[in-house]
């Protein structure tokens, strides 16, 4: 007898779930800072913790930010 296309097959677990969505917030998140911190420095400049480090402030914030809200959809 045949089995049918799909049976016994799972679907990913919910740690897989979970992992998915951090790694794609967080993407997500670093691109997101990466232009709006660019944006910031140009308009605003760097301040007194130079380029490097105030772009790393917005990407790091805003891909934790992203990547906690990602992954708790479900």
């Amino acid at each position: 007898m045949p089995v049918p296309v799909g049976a016994g097959m799972g679907g990913p677990s919910t740690f897989d779930k979970w992992k998915m969505g951090a790694m794609m917030g967080s993407t997500v998140g670093v691109i997101i800072g990466f232009i709006f911190g660019s944006v910031n420095i140009m308009r605003h400049g760097a301040g007194p913790n130079g380029v490097m480090r105030t772009l790393g402030q917005f990407m790091l914030g805003s891909g934790a930010t992203f990547g906690h809200v990602f992954s708790g959809e479900d």
